[in-house]
């Protein structure tokens, strides 16, 4: 127990300098129409504010923290302009402290077990504990380093006996605050390479079927910086502001959904496509293994998502209609086992906006790669990205369940139906709307 103990610290304790959210309150708005779109829209320009989702579509939500100095005049604004509002954190800080971090024990595989999160050296060094534990199934590859001068690491699987030619690509970690994506990737490695001792033929056969590529963290400086300094950090560390690596792929780029000028914006897309060394070393790795490369997905948080390109459009492309009964196969899976709900569909459709510069659009439309994914993972806002130690494992086993879906489907597509659809696209998690004045009264 004692062991245990310490093993297991809390985040904000790591550093003096990072930044705290005591107190700072986690809101979603439910814009009904432009006018309400254009306030929220224009918050971090009047206050100190995150935003965790963003809307330009009416009826989906926005979610967003304020700072405690700002509170009471942002909601005297919300009031006077007659804005609905929902707490759905009201101390941000107390759930990031539930957040445990645990230290990996060189050479014991098992002391890593998704119960909880892990920096960044415990996680490269289990992905080298596991790569020398089966040398013949696993390589640990190099592909490239940060701004920062951390390693990039793929680690490529192909079991013995595998006579699998085409490919997948797993990436994680783009967005350094979306914790939970490293963790189904490592985990989702964990699950291939132990297939064979597994009873699970269908995860077997899954694993023996393709050749693996996993990158669990793609932009390693911001993930590390959300662990020291910032739990909200989402770019990666360029100056004092960050580029946000998942709007600066070559597709599109800078035309919508992103901050051209405003640098410390957190769509803020650089000077250029490609300006960054972590998306020119994921687009050098992608080219080199893009012949027979069937799969890319590219794991996020949050919102419980099957998002389908292009993103940078409303308009629905090339095998759209496939990927949707792939999609409803994929959510039929996850939800079996807890009953979670997901949502098929493209960007602007489900989530309710546009983005221009995303890896798997780019992937997409380089490479006509036939199976290009973005994943949502949980939650729906309950928690967000402050998911809980204990909801990382579920996270990962529905998850798990829903991949092996996608590359082994044993039921006709067509039977499959969505949880949800894009048209009625509400989060599982239902928000009642209720008037800022009820909001007032309790903070006063």
């Amino acid at each position: 127990m004692y062991i245990k103990i310490l093993l297991v610290t809390f985040i904000y304790h790591t550093s003096c300098d990072a930044k705290t959210y005591e107190n700072y309150t986690l809101f979603r708005g439910i814009p009904t129409n432009e006018k309400e779109i254009a306030f929220f829209s224009n918050l971090s320009k009047l206050y100190e504010v995150v935003y965790w989702r963003r809307t330009v579509v009416p009826n989906k939500p926005v979610d967003f923290t304020i700072s405690p100095t700002d509170l009471p005049r942002f909601l005297d604004s919300a009031l006077d302009s007659g804005i609905p509002l929902t707490t759905l954190i009201e101390d941000v800080q107390s759930a990031f402290n539930k957040q445990t971090i645990k230290t990996y024990i060189r050479r014991k595989l098992r002391s890593f077990d998704w119960n909880s999160f892990y920096r960044l050296d415990d996680i490269y060094n289990w992905l080298d504990d596991l790569v020398k534990s089966y040398p013949k199934d696993l390589q640990l590859i190099n592909i490239g380093k940060s701004l920062e001068n951390r390693d990039i690491f793929a680690v490529r699987l192909k079991l013995q006996g595998s006579m699998a030619r085409s490919k997948v690509i797993v990436e994680g970690g783009i967005h350094a605050r979306e914790w939970v994506g490293p963790a189904f990737v490592t985990y989702m490695l964990n699950e291939m390479v132990h297939s064979p001792f597994s009873n699970n033929k269908e995860l077997y056969n899954v694993a023996m079927g393709f050749e693996w590529y996993f990158v669990p963290v793609i932009n390693p400086d911001g993930y590390e910086y959300t662990h020291t300094h910032d739990r909200l950090w989402r770019k990666n560390r360029r100056g004092r502001y960050g580029i946000d690596l998942n709007r600066n792929f070559g597709i599109a780029f800078g035309t919508v959904g992103v901050s051209k000028s405003d640098k410390y914006d957190e769509t803020y897309c650089g000077p250029s496509a490609f300006s960054e060394p972590e998306t020119r070393v994921m687009a050098e790795f992608t080219r080199e293994n893009s012949k027979n490369l069937m799969y890319y997905i590219a794991f996020h948080a949050y919102g419980q998502f099957f998002i389908i390109p292009y993103s940078f459009t409303p308009k629905q492309f090339d095998n759209y209609n496939d990927m949707v009964k792939l999609g409803y196969h994929v959510a039929a899976k996850i939800h079996k086992e807890y009953k979670t709900e997901y949502t098929v569909g493209n960007a602007y459709s489900c989530v309710g906006y546009l983005a221009s510069g995303s890896s798997t659009d780019w992937v997409k439309k380089a490479f006509k790669t036939k199976y290009v994914v973005t994943m949502e993972l949980r939650d729906t806002g309950t928690y967000a990205f402050a998911l809980p130690p204990e909801l990382i494992l579920p996270t990962c086993r529905e998850t798990m369940d829903g991949m092996i879906g996608m590359f082994s489907p044993t039921e006709p597509l067509s039977e499959f139906r969505p949880t949800s659809s894009c048209q009625q696209c509400q989060p599982s998690f239902m928000v009642k709307r209720f008037a800022v004045v009820f909001l007032c009264v309790s903070f006063i």
